[in-house]
């Protein structure tokens, strides 16, 4: 052996343990049941969050958004497909703001939440967040682009809102390109999936999420996230007995190589509303008010409050 051979492994052998001995932190979801279970968003990994239509992929996403961008000022960036940007940001300030999804669309406009508006638009103008609309893993140069884009902001971590997912067809080059970002740059990347089911709409049958796991095209993604609508596919009641009613069911499918069977529910609302104790303080009243004299009495006499919950 080469004095210079010697070197050069000796060097690579204090590189190598200096990296092992690197405490990796990962960016925290603010949400109990996934920082308990996957450890949040590791640098250099994808997550992917798979499901069918309207069960609450896209809300989640704003919600994480929100969460790093704006609360704790992590340098994020945004690519969009489907969805438009001013759309996008309509549901952030229907979010943050706790006002009702199904008035979004006239958020920016409204009279009735011009103060709320300003004030989200004022947390925004120091939030660094910065979003994009392109189909971006279909052209290299805007790939490059992105690369570029990222180093300049120093950006720590990326979502993707959403890549179709077909399970009919290999889609490899999409999550190819997603993951080429995640390892060159050493950030997390998070991507929504919308998944193609053959099995959709049958009433009263769940769909076969875990299809998705075996795909050999997802077997280098690190985090693999099931989402599904109870109600949309008419379940109302889980094998224990369990109200399924404004639910969404989230299975970890996939955990770091390993094919996980973890399930977990998380209230709509949680989704929906950045103070979700307050909204469903605000349900309660409303169900005095709408009750009447003896509701309003009985939910008094047996003191009933919302206790804070736990996802």
């Amino acid at each position: 052996m080469h004095l210079k051979d010697y070197i050069n492994m000796e060097h690579i052998s204090k590189v190598l343990d200096k990296i092992s001995r690197q405490v990796i932190t990962p960016i925290e979801t603010g949400i109990k049941y996934f920082d308990s279970t996957i450890g949040g968003y590791y640098p250099g990994e994808v997550t992917t969050i798979c499901g069918e239509d309207c069960c609450c992929k896209t809300a989640f996403i704003i919600q994480q958004v929100c969460h790093i961008a704006i609360d704790q000022k992590i340098p994020t960036l945004v690519l969009l497909d489907y969805i438009s940007e001013r759309n996008f940001i309509s549901s952030m300030i229907a979010y943050y703001c706790n006002i009702e999804p199904n008035n979004m669309h006239d958020i920016l406009v409204s009279k009735q939440y011009k103060e709320l508006v300003e004030e989200f638009l004022s947390k925004l103008k120091d939030a660094p967040l910065y979003i994009m609309r392109a189909s971006w893993y279909e052209d290299k140069k805007t790939l490059d682009g992105i690369e570029e884009f990222i180093d300049m902001k120093n950006i720590e971590i990326v979502f993707v809102d959403e890549v179709y997912l077909d399970l009919s067809r290999d889609v490899t080059t999409e999550f190819s390109s997603i993951g080429s970002i995640a390892i060159k740059k050493n950030i997390p990347v998070v991507v929504s999936c919308y998944i193609w089911n053959d099995r959709e709409g049958i009433e009263g049958i769940r769909p076969w999420l875990t299809d998705i796991s075996r795909r050999t095209y997802l077997h280098g993604l690190d985090v693999v996230i099931g989402f599904t609508n109870y109600e949309q596919n008419r379940i109302f009641m889980d094998d224990r007995g369990f109200d399924l009613h404004d639910m969404i069911g989230v299975e970890i499918l996939k955990y770091r190589g390993k094919i996980e069977k973890k399930s977990h529910y998380i209230p709509k609302d949680y989704l929906y509303y950045r103070d979700y104790e307050k909204r469903k303080q605000q349900l309660l009243e409303n169900i005095k008010k709408s009750g009447g004299e003896i509701v309003g009495n009985l939910i008094d006499k047996f003191k009933l409050t919302v206790e804070k919950d736990s996802v």
